[in-house]
Formats: structure tokens, sequence, C-alpha cells
């Protein structure tokens, strides 16, 4: 390349202000400058045009570098007169001439904007960041967005003629699958990289996190039923190893040639399985949901995929493997059968929904002439040697037959074509398509140890070239389903830089149909991100969108675990909340009285086990198996609490440690069962709550909150009486807040304190929380609207809780607290009803009890609406799945109740089946709209052809999916108004390189400006290279040759005064550049005002260069200088100063 010579240099101020309002208040560094400024910066310059022979059009970007700091910048495109010089002899001044403002005043924009409420509706930096424009022949102006990115279409005043133009992706793009259709995700064993692998828990959240099927491995138990697990071998994935009644079934046995020791499925029968509990069976994954969740049946595997569709439409897909059919059928317990025959029995029998996969092959062939689901063909090896070459195995059943085949064999083109005569597909070691060896580079001959851990794993290791598995499965009509893909870095070869979402992205590149993931979601999202309709940024008003609620902040309603998941589990134990963590709850709830030696544990009321008046144990009150354990028997007694007389057992009659040989048991046992009672679930204290919830924080990264109730703080203040009589004079209040401050758990995003009482909360309020230096919000619990607060009985107040729902008790209450939590019913009442006149409640569902199924629904009340209006949260209690809490109104479908009070504008609620809850708050917020392009990466570049027929906008990043470190060059047809594909790719000198502009030169050639992120010092690579559309490579990336080095530019004359004859332009942001004539170019930086660093720290100025190239362009004459005598046709950019530049 031959040198660049500097022949013309103008600068203008930073502190240069046009007319306009303040500006720059929403600075937090102005870098020495006082704010706001005076008036609108002209500054910040992304793209140049000629506006005549001697001035320019230069527009200036979303003005102070973020969306949110510059809404006070008024987009505009100035036109400037630089007095170069050199070329003109000018002073190097620069006047600005006049400005044409963007405006929307036709409200094309379809989202908010800054300006929404005002007539001209302005257009500011925080609605787009303009990055490029051209002027098209019919004088209106184009320009490119990073926000969207979008293409914006103006008049020559300014106006936007239409909406923003969003830039499309899936309609420009092809993918390599066998279809060409998206790629599916499979949970592999559910959402196992998160919680116990093959429970109907991991696979909900697995469908949750955008999984499409769900993986269920197969074995069966003694009695012939299939349930999920890994392998029959029972050891490693469920607790059976502490279980001592099972300590006999301990056996050593061969499983496909491998002798193994521990307990084994087939020799329990499911009702001992469904005793068991799944455990995380590795150890550096999240343990704290060990012990909680039941092994499920493949019928229940289904019954729950059919239940999500049920509740949100989804048709998710199951993919059942066949573990070691050889060796279940030489025990009599073959699973193809009773596979196929659950399927029928359930009625999932949708080929589209299903597939079924093993690792040997006699079973798929048999099964090919049994049933039209699609069959896949597993294939493995036992591991990677250190070159990458793999150490190949074969399928268990070739063993046996004598078949010297391995699955090496299988993956040649003709054993591809042997397994498309009895398969669909294949589902292969990812290793088989991308392997991976190890490094060796201080040649000690042992592999190097690239992350210093100690120990050689993947992260040690770099990946191979592609082999050609996925173009050979394809062309023998197969699908490919690699598996397995995970987040942890252990996983992940050092070339992805321990992101996940590059090794995704390298499969999806390559084809594949389908693929197997611990970690559906971060699968679901790449998948997301590569088909995506548009291209978005993280800017986008798509993706920043969110769903509206009638709540007080506008936010989703938060799910609250009533006592846990106490629909499911027992109550107040910490399984119970675990289960409700796993389901969704955001708070769990534990309610809070003092055991003998003032500890707080968790129970619903101090009585734990109440007797009826006959004696018998009360079933509907009892939380404990204290009536069952002779050494109690001295304590129990009969209490007044609250002014209500029960006999049972109580809490502050018990040490703690006493309280912990008990278990806690099912208080509704005649409704909810009483299977999990002999679990030996215990009492857990409010601080093991705490520690739960630190757990899931540590291990999962999840903020879960608290939410306390002080049961009975007068009785346990000063009313209570131990059994000895003694009183119990226990504070729960300033317990329950020394526990929080000992525990460190103190944020008030995570804790809400709720109680029935009012005096309690007030000296929380008022006293306590003061005192320990912390803010949590307090919650005023509702009951029945005639219903009193305790403490206002004792103090003889005759305000009821209906008193405390006006507007003047709600204001009142806003005094000390900062939510209420009120009974459903007093948001929505419910009534019975007497259709037969016989004075008696009708039983609408004929059980022979009147329950709320026999009630039917009032009007909704006003008290949301009230609150909100007080500023109070509104967080009701309690939701329930069962029917007899359901109004006949819902015909026994909770998820409608939800929704009713979701609409109402509840800011949260109470549910015993979080799991509900959540999944019926989902269905309002939505699927997430994700980004695929990276902040600030829009269209930095826009160029039109010579004839204005076409517009090539350039991306300055690349988006997901697309090879790293190439930019789409887009191709936009003017006359059809709409893009046409992508021109090609522009490939960067290196990935974290940027573009700065787009010029045209002539139909087929650009310049292209590329740069790196440094500036003075650090500026390292500033150049300009010309790009030839009509010349592509095999990928579609666009030739390309450097005719600038802007870092070395000759400056005989020393036109910018430096006293160096060496011109650099060490500009962060260098954004303008517009061919003169064959020779010359014109360039200019963005100088990001108020920041400085291009020459010194103080703000840079906006500098315009004239360079002479050493290379002789190829100029179309309609291009250039000499390509004004042609004109725009319009008035306002017409050209009407003839005396050249350059003459």
């Amino acid at each position: 390349m031959a040198d660049v010579t500097l022949k013309g240099f103008a600068v203008l101020s930073a502190d240069t202000f046009a007319e306009g309002p303040q500006s720059g208040r929403f600075l937090t560094s102005t870098n020495g400058r006082t704010i706001p400024f005076p008036g609108q910066p002209v500054q910040g310059f992304s793209g140049v045009q000629f506006a005549d022979q001697n001035t320019f059009w230069f527009l200036t970007d979303n003005g102070f570098g973020a969306k949110n700091n510059s809404a006070d910048y008024l987009l505009r495109i100035y036109r400037l007169d630089p007095s170069f010089q050199g070329i003109e002899g000018g002073d190097g001044s620069v006047k600005v001439l006049n400005y044409i403002q963007l405006s929307d005043p036709d409200n094309q924009v379809p989202f908010n904007i800054v300006n929404e409420g005002t007539s001209d509706r302005l257009l500011t930096g925080a609605d787009f960041d303009v990055e490029s424009f051209v002027l098209a022949k019919d004088g209106t102006l184009w320009v490119g967005d990073e926000f969207g990115p979008y293409l914006l279409h103006f008049d020559s005043t300014g106006k936007l003629l239409e909406a923003p133009i969003p830039t499309p992706n899936s309609s420009v793009i092809k993918l390599n699958t066998l279809n060409g259709q998206a790629p599916l995700v499979v949970g592999h064993r559910g959402a196992s990289g998160e919680l116990p692998e093959h429970t109907l828990e991991a696979y909900k959240l697995a469908i949750e996190r955008g999984a499409d099927f769900i993986e269920p491995d197969l074995v069966s138990t003694k009695d012939g039923v299939l349930i999920a697990r890994h392998e029959p071998n029972l050891i490693a994935t469920t607790d059976v190893l502490t279980r001592s009644e099972f300590a006999d079934r301990r056996k050593t046995k061969v499983i496909d040639g491998v002798t193994e020791d521990g307990f084994w499925a087939e020799d329990f029968t499911l009702a001992e399985i469904k005793t068991l509990r799944a455990i995380m069976p590795q150890s550096y994954r999240p343990q704290v949901f060990n012990g909680v969740f039941e092994i499920p049946t493949l019928e229940e595997v289904i019954n729950l995929v059919k239940e999500v569709e049920a509740q949100t439409g989804k048709k998710i897909g199951i993919y059942p493997e066949t573990k070691h059919p050889t060796y279940h059928d030489s025990i009599g317990l073959s699973l193809e059968e009773p596979l196929l025959a659950t399927l029928e029995k359930t009625g999932f029998t949708d080929p589209s929904r299903i597939f079924i996969q093993s690792f040997e092959t006699s079973n798929l062939k048999e099964l090919n002439q049994k049933t039209n689901i699609p069959l896949v063909q597993l294939l493995d090896a036992t591991d990677v040697r250190d070159d990458g070459s793999l150490i190949e195995t074969k399928p268990y059943d070739f063993v046996v037959n004598g078949d010297s085949r391995t699955y090496a064999d299988l993956r040649t083109p003709e054993g591809l074509k042997e397994i498309a005569t009895y398969a669909d597909g294949i589902g292969p070691w990812k290793r088989m398509i991308v392997s991976v060896k190890t490094v060796d580079r201080n040649g000690d001959g042992n592999p190097d140890d690239l992350n210093n851990d100690g120990v050689i794993n993947d992260a040690d290791k770099v990946t191979t070239p592609p082999t050609t598995l996925v173009q050979d499965a394809h062309a023998a009509g197969l699908q490919v389903h690699p598996y397995t893909f995970r987040d942890e870095g252990r996983f992940l070869a050092s070339d992805y830089n321990g992101n996940p979402q590059l090794e995704y992205r390298q499969f999806y590149q390559l084809g594949v149909d389908a693929l197997f993931s611990d970690f559906p979601g971060t699968a679901d999202l790449v998948r997301d991100q590569i088909t995506a309709t548009f291209v978005r940024s993280p800017d986008n008003p798509d993706v920043l969108q969110r769903a509206e609620f009638d709540t007080l902040t506008g936010s989703a309603p938060i799910v609250i675990g009533h006592r846990g998941a106490s629909g499911s589990r027992p109550e107040h134990t910490l399984e119970a909340y675990k289960l409700a963590i796993a389901l969704g709850a955001d708070f769990i709830e534990p309610d809070l009285v003092a055991t003998k030696d003032g500890v707080l544990i968790a129970r619903h009321e101090n009585a734990l086990a109440i007797l009826n008046a006959d004696g018998t144990i009360n079933t509907s009150d009892t939380s404990t198996d204290i009536y069952l354990r002779p050494d109690f028997a001295d304590r129990l007694t009969t209490k007044v609490i609250d002014g209500r007389t029960i006999r049972g057992w109580f809490s502050e009659d018990l040490t703690l440690a006493e309280i912990k040989t008990l278990n806690a048991i099912e208080r509704l046992p005649d409704l909810r069962g009483t299977k999990y009672n002999n679990d030996g679930l215990k009492v857990p204290t409010l601080a093991e709550v705490i520690d739960l919830v630190q757990q899931v924080e540590r291990e999962t990264g999840r903020k879960i909150g608290i939410y306390p109730e002080t049961k009975h703080p007068t009785y346990f203040a000063t009313e209570g009486k131990r059994i000895d009589g003694s009183p119990i004079n226990t504070n729960l209040g300033k317990e329950l807040v020394d526990t929080l401050v000992a525990k460190g758990f103190t944020d008030p995003t995570r804790i809400f304190i709720q109680s029935f009482e009012v005096g309690n909360l007030q000296e929380l309020n008022n006293v306590l929380l003061p005192n320990a230096g912390i803010d949590v919000p307090l919650v005023q619990l509702y009951g029945g609207a005639t219903e009193k607060p305790y403490d206002f009985v004792v103090s003889g107040d005759s305000r009821t809780y209906g008193d405390l729902a006006t507007p003047t008790g709600l204001d009142f209450v806003n005094d000390y607290a900062a939510g209420i939590g009120p009974n459903k019913r007093l948001i929505v009442p419910a009534q019975t009803v007497d259709r037969n006149g016989d004075g008696q409640p009708d039983d609408l569902n004929g059980d022979r009890t009147i329950t709320d199924a026999d009630r039917v629904l009032g009007n909704p009340t006003t008290l949301v609406r009230d609150a909100h209006t007080a500023g109070l949260l509104v967080h009701p209690y309690t939701f329930r799945n069962e029917s007899v809490f359901l109004a006949s109104d819902y015909n026994g479908d909770p998820l409608q109740e939800y929704k009713q009070f979701i609409e109402l504008g509840v800011d949260g609620f109470f549910t015993d089946f979080p799991g509900t809850g959540d999944t019926v708050r989902d269905l309002y917020v939505g699927e997430p709209i994700v980004s695929n392009l990276g902040g600030s990466r829009g269209f930095e570049g826009l160029a039109i052809n010579p004839s204005k027929t076409t517009l090539y906008p350039l991306l300055e990043g690349t988006v997901v999916g697309d090879p790293v470190g190439s930019l789409r060059i887009y191709k936009y047809d003017l006359l059809s108004n709409k893009y046409d594909g992508i021109a090609g790719y522009y490939r960067l000198e290196n990935p974290n390189n940027a573009i700065g502009d787009f010029a045209v030169v002539n139909e087929n050639e650009y310049l292209v400006i590329e740069r790196d992120n440094g500036q003075g010092a650090t500026a390292q690579f500033k150049k300009i290279f010309k790009v030839d559309l009509s010349q592509k490579d095999a990928n579609g990336f666009v030739a390309k040759e450097e005719i600038a080095n802007l870092l070395n530019v000759q400056d005989p004359q020393d036109l910018n005064k430096d006293g160096s004859n060496l011109f650099t332009f060490p500009f962060v942001t260098i954004e303008d550049v517009l061919v003169l004539d064959s020779k010359t170019i014109l360039v200019a930086n963005d100088n990001n005002y108020p920041g400085g660093g291009g020459r010194s720290s103080a703000p840079d100025n906006n500098e315009i260069i004239v360079l002479e190239l050493g290379t002789t362009l190829n100029l179309d004459p309609r291009v250039g200088l000499a390509g004004l005598q042609y004109g725009l046709g319009n008035d306002n950019l017409a050209i009407a100063n003839t005396d050249s530049l350059l003459a």
C-alpha cells in the first residue's frame, strides 16, 4: 500500500453548542465540564454526505454514548463548512451553518419515545442510536440505527416517513439441519444440571427453560413398571444408601460385561421405589435439593407433559431411552413392550412428539417392526485419546452376537446407510462431531494444565476440526442429535473460553438437528438467537419490553410458597421449602412460634397437635407426630390462645432439642394423604430456613426471599404461659430481628415480615428495626371483614379488619406497613346459593359437604385499587389447587383463579402449589425476546449504490450464529422498499475490532473504516479498506484491500501544527469517510463528547481531514464531488454551490 498524505485539516471545537434545550443532565462523568450544557452539543459525527461542493451534512450519533444518558440529546444532521488548511488555504476552522432535526410528528414509531406526549415528537439519543446515513435520489434520508438495529426513512426536513424497519434474520440465513428447520432442544434427564436428574421437577424445569423434548431413561422395577433412572443401579442417584430398611438389597451384578456394586431397580417394587428420594449424583452441582423428589414412572412423565400442554398449550415431546435392553431381557423384564403399552395406555402416540433411542441395535430393529415412532441409534465411545482420536467401543448386543463391528463402523457412510434401514436418526457423542485434544506447549511430554487447576479435563484441551459425520448422516437421510452439552467449565474445550454458548453455536452452525443438554435454557437461548425472525440488539424495544401488570410497581406479581409447597409436602419443613423453590417460588413463608428455650421454629401454630372434644386427634390442625410419642404424654394440656380454648401439645412447652425429635406430618391427611409422613421430616428453626435460602443462593445463584409471620405475638409476649405456669414472655419480633441480623440476612428486597396483629408491626417499624439498623418491609395480614386483630381485642379497639380495608384504614396501615395480606375473599367474595329455596346452602358438586366448591363468586371489591392508592402492596392468601377450595365459577380449574387475581393487580400471592402459581404467572410474563447482536453493534455503516437504487447497511457486530468476526452486509432494494438478502460478509482483521463507516466507490466497490478500541497511545489499528461485493469466497466473505492506515499518514506541511511530518488519527471512534475523487477521501472522528483520550485527557475536538490516497480508486462518475452535478432533486438538499472544494 502506497503512502497516504494529509491534504486538508479542519477542527470544530469540542465545546461547540447549537440552539436547543439544555443537555447532558444524565451524564455521570463530565470530564471537567459543567452540566447541564447550555444547548445541544455539535459533536459525535457518525456519518457524512455532501451538501454542496464545499459543505457537508454530518450526522451526530445518539448523544452521550448510551440510551440511559442521552434522553436530552436531540438527533440532528448538521451542515458544516470546513475551512481546510492545505487544500483550501483556509484557517482550519469549521462553521456550523444549519441543521435538520429528526422527528416523528406522525407517530410512525410503534414504541414510546422520550418526547411521546409532544406534538413535534423530536427524536433523541435515548430513542435511536443513529450511526450512518445516505441521501436518496428522491431527496429523502435513510439512516442506520444501532438500537434496533433499524433503517429509518426521513424526508428532507427530518420527518420520519414510515415505521422503523427491523433487520431480518431468519429469512436471510440458511440452517444446515436435515429439513432446514430449527434444531430441537432435548432436556437431558430433564434440567439435570440444576435439579436431581430424572425427576418430575427436573423435567418441568427443562420445559420452562425451553426444552422441546424431555428425556426419561427407562429401567424396570421388580413388578415390571418402567421408571426414569439413568441406570438400573440406584446407588448414585437416590438416597437408597442411607435407607437401613434396604441394606439387604445391596448386590454385585454384571451389567453389559461390567461388574458393579449397588442397589438395583429390578430388586425393588414400585411401592418401594416410591419411598426413595432422588439425589444429585455430581458433587459439583447443587446438592440443596437432595432427598426431596420422588422417582417418577414413565406414565407420570407423560402425564406431566400432558398437564403442561393443558396449562400452557406447549406440545412437549418425550425422548425415552431403553437402558441395557439385552440385560433387561435376560432377567425377564423386557423394556420395549411396556414402553409401547404405556404410550398406548396414555394415548401419547403422536410420532412428532416421541423419539425412542438406544445404544443397542437389535431392540431398535425390533421396535421398527412394531411402531411408526421415530427411532434413534445412539453411538458411544469409551473416551478420547490425547491426540483427539476416539477409543472405540461397540453396542452390547454386538458383543453378545459376536459382531466385530464397533460404533466407528456404524459412523461410516455404509454404517449410516444400514442405520437408516431401521432408524430415523443417530445420537452420537458430541466428540464424534468435534473432538478435543491435549496440548504440550512446554514440551515436557505431558498434557498442559491450561487453567492451572491441577486436573486435566476438557478445559485443558483444544477442539479438532469437525468431522463429516453430520453431512454423512444427512446424506443418508438421518437426523443428528448429539449428546451431552453442559455449561460447567470442566466440560468446555479451552477454545470456548468458559462460555458454553460458543459450543452450542458451533454445533448449530454444523447443522445438528437436535442436541441433548443438561442446561436446556442455554441451548434454547442460543437456538432462539440463531433462528430469531429479526436481528436485535440488547437495546431493541422488543428485547427491553416487559409485560405490563396492574400491580403497584407494574412488575410481575411474586409467588410466595405458603408454608413451602404445602400442597405437596408436609408444611413448614425444609423439604416443603426446597420443593417450593424448585417449583418457582420467589419467597417461602415460615410461620414463627417459639420453643421453651426461646428459639423461633417454623410451625403454622404453636399447637403441635390438637385433640378434638372427644379426645380423638384433630386431623386438620395437627402437624407433628407428638401425639404418638409416649415420652411427651405429660405435655398434653389445655390453653386459651387468642380467645380460643385448645387441648393439645404446644411449642412453648418443649425445648428445641425435644422439638427436633418429632417428625413433621401432613396437616390435611384426608385431603393430601400421608405418603411423606414416614420421611422423617423435621421441624426447622428460622435460622435453618435462612441457611437454606443462603445455600440455594450459593449453589444456584437464585436469591430467594423469606416471608416470616409472627404467630400470636400478644400471646407469646404477655398472655401465654408454659405448662408449668411460668409466663412465656417472648417477643417474637425481637427474636426475629435478632436472628436476621445474626444470620446477615437483612436485604429488604428479600424479606417481608407479616402479622395479623397491629401492635407488633408498629413496634417493629418504630423501635425494633431502627434499633437494629435495618429496614424491612412489613405486611399487615387481614382476616375476615368482621374479625379483629387480637391486640385490638385486648386493647378494646373497636375496629375490624373490614375497617382497616377502607381507604381510611389503609392510610392508617400505610403509616407502619408496606403492604397488606388479605384473605382473598376480601378481594373476590364468594357466597353459597339456595336455588331450591329450602333455606339451606346448595351442595353444588354433590359431595354432601359445603365447601368453596359450592359457592359462587361475587363482584370484586375495590380493595386492590384502594390499597394501591394508599401506596400499599397487596399479597392475598391462600391459593390451592384442590377443587374444595375453588369457587364453582372456576369449574375445578385453579389456573382460572390465579388469572382473575393477577388481572385484578395483586402484587403477589400465597399458594400451597407454587408450581401452578409460577406457571400462570409465566403465561402473563410471556416468552422473553432475546438479543442476538451485541450492544452498539448495529448499522454503523450505510452505503447507497451510484444509481441510488440499493442500500447496503453494514452491521458493526457479528450476529449470533455467524462466523466469528463476520459482519453482515445487507442489501435493501429501494424500488420495492424491502430487504433483498445479504450481499456478503465483511471479515474483521480481529474479532475485537469494529467498523466506523461504509462509503460508495462504484457499483461493486466500497470503503470501510475498521478500527480497534484503543485511543491515543493505545491505538494500534485504524485503517480503511476497499471491499468488492462482486468478489466473494466460498463462505460469502467479500474481497478486501487496505488503502489507508490512519496511524501512518504523511504530513509534509504539518497541517495540524504538532511539529511532526507524520500525522496520526488515534481516536477510539472514527466514523466518517466520504470519497471526494479517485485520489482523495474525507475522514472525520466521533469525539464522544465530553470524553477525551485521543489527543489528550481533555474533551477531543471534532477533526475533519482530507487524505490523498496512494492508490487510485475506480470511481463511478456519479460518486464524489464530480457526481454532484446529478443533483438530488430536492431544494432542501440540492446542490447550489458549484465551486469545487478541490478545484
